[in-house]
Order: structure tokens, then C-alpha cells, then sequence
């Protein structure tokens, strides 16, 4: 009987190790999905760690398959559903990009391309937004939030485990609304937050701490960056007053 006690312990203690690591990383963005996944499927081997190539100019001597970078990707791409097509058939390079149709399943090729729209800049932003995105990246809020706002740093000690994404499922729960994207600029947090025990416990607890930029932000600044998170998240950005 004491076996069977601590049999069914253990079992309950495995499954919820798996249900805690389910319900830390199902909400992470597709950019960061797909930077995973380009990790694993060997991407990262051709086009550089983190999709920057190391050697532009190909001093490897078996030529040089383009960065992810805006400029790289500009030449090869223009549109979104160019993203997605196959390689042209044709006189093959040495280092030619092979063709991923049926070794990659749908929601597996959106994460990739939400992965180069983030690294690259792709997407033409609205003037509202664009003010915003370079507001945030004067700042220096991507070096925690990644490219454009849409990766989910690793931060130990926070509660999923990392730094989210502005673009990300779970953005939502710590930031209702605009006003409370105000207070994580300005006090580093909103008061709801740090008046939760139990959120206050893990805001301390994390390495990365979101900085208070209180006088060092603006409020122009903070509502253009605002604008350019409305954007991010689908939802059309108010110009800058």
C-alpha cells in the first residue's frame, strides 16, 4: 500500500512538472516558435545564429545564403507569399535552399515566417506605428522584448519563465489596457500587479526586471510606443497627440 502511495505521489508530481511546463510555454509568439523551430531544422547552419549571417560575403567559399536581415531579405523576397514559396527551379547554386514542402506542416511554416518578419522588419508600418517601434528601440525595450517587440526572452525566475512578447497570447493578462502599458513604462509595473502577492512575489523574484523609465519617457513617447503595441497586436494605432 505504501508503494502504491508513492507510485501515484510521483505520477501526480511528473504530470504536473508537464502541465507547469504546458502552461509556460503554450502562450509564447509565433516569432519565437519560429525561432525555435529554425534552430532545430538546421536553418540557423546556412543564415547565421539568429538568422544574421556572419559572413556576407560568402569567405566560407561555398558561397553565401542570404541573412534574415531587411536588406538580405528584400532581395529574395517582397511580399509575404514570397516568403513562402519554394525555390526557383533553375541553375542551382552550390548552397542552394531546399524545398521544405512536406517536411513542414502549416502552422510550422507561419511560425518561420513570423520569425523572418520580426528579424527583418518586413512589415510596412502605419506612421504611428513606426514612431512607436523607434521610440521603443531608442529606448532599448527590444533588447529584453526581442525584434520589433515579438520574442519571448528567457528570464528566470519570472512565473512562464521569460520576458513576454508585446505580440503574445499572454501580453493581456499583464497589461489590460493602455493604461497599464503606461504604468509598466513609467513605474515598471501596474499597480494591480504589485499590489497581487502572489505577482508581486514573482516581479521581485525574476533576474530581468521591466526598468521604471518615470522622467526618462515621455508621454509622447510613451503613447507612440503604445500606438506601435496596438498595431503589433492587430488593433489599429491612435496618431500620437
Amino acid at each position: 500500500m505504501r508503494r502504491l502511495v508513492l507510485v501515484l505521489i510521483a505520477l501526480v508530481a511528473v504530470a504536473g512538472t508537464g502541465m507547469l511546463a504546458w502552461w509556460r510555454s503554450h502562450n509564447v509568439g509565433p516569432a519565437q516558435r519560429g525561432a525555435r523551430l529554425a534552430a532545430e531544422r538546421g536553418c540557423l547552419s546556412c543564415h547565421g545564429p539568429g538568422g544574421r549571417l556572419a559572413d556576407p560575403d560568402g569567405t566560407r567559399g561555398i558561397g553565401s545564403a542570404p541573412s534574415f536581415e531587411h536588406d538580405d531579405v528584400a532581395e529574395y523576397a517582397r511580399t509575404e507569399a514570397e516568403l513562402r514559396e519554394e525555390p526557383d527551379a533553375g541553375p542551382a547554386p552550390l548552397l542552394q535552399m531546399p524545398a521544405w514542402r512536406g517536411r513542414l506542416a502549416p502552422a510550422e511554416v507561419d511560425h518561420l515566417v513570423a520569425y523572418v518578419k520580426a528579424v527583418s522588419d518586413f512589415d510596412p508600418l502605419p506612421e504611428a506605428a513606426a514612431a512607436g517601434r523607434d521610440v521603443a528601440a531608442r529606448l532599448g525595450c527590444f533588447s529584453c522584448h526581442g525584434p520589433q517587440g515579438r520574442f519571448d526572452t528567457p528570464n528566470p525566475g519570472s512565473l512562464k519563465g521569460y520576458v513576454p512578447a508585446w505580440s503574445g497570447a499572454d501580453f493581456e493578462e499583464l497589461a489590460r489596457d493602455d493604461a497599464e502599458i503606461r504604468e509598466w513604462i513609467k513605474d515598471g509595473g501596474p499597480k494591480r500587479l504589485r499590489d497581487n502577492p502572489v505577482a508581486a512575489f514573482f516581479l521581485r523574484r525574476q533576474a530581468i526586471r521591466m526598468p521604471a523609465y518615470a522622467d526618462r519617457a515621455s508621454e509622447d513617447e510613451v503613447r507612440q510606443v503604445t500606438a506601435y503595441i496596438r498595431w503589433l497586436r492587430g488593433a489599429s494605432p491612435s496618431p500620437p497627440r
